[in-house]
């Protein structure tokens, strides 16, 4: 996930413009509040973990299911 993709997506979540959620992520400085700063890296960590974790499972193989009565 490119910066750009990532800063789109939490910007629309948000409701914010991505210009500033962009600069955010970029450690640049911003007029915004701290509140503000603080929900776009959350949310910037959330997506990315979800990312991740999407990633993994993608490439892990399932387990076979199990059949009835075994434990």
């Amino acid at each position: 996930m490119t910066l750009n993709a990532l800063s789109k997506r939490i910007a629309a979540r948000l409701k914010l413009n991505n210009r500033i959620v962009r600069a955010v992520l970029e450690s640049k400085q911003t007029d915004l509040p701290r509140t503000t700063v603080t929900q776009i890296t959350e949310a910037a960590r959330t997506l990315i973990h979800e990312e991740l974790v999407r990633l993994d499972a993608r490439h892990a193989p399932s387990p076979p299911p199990r059949k009835a009565g075994q434990a």
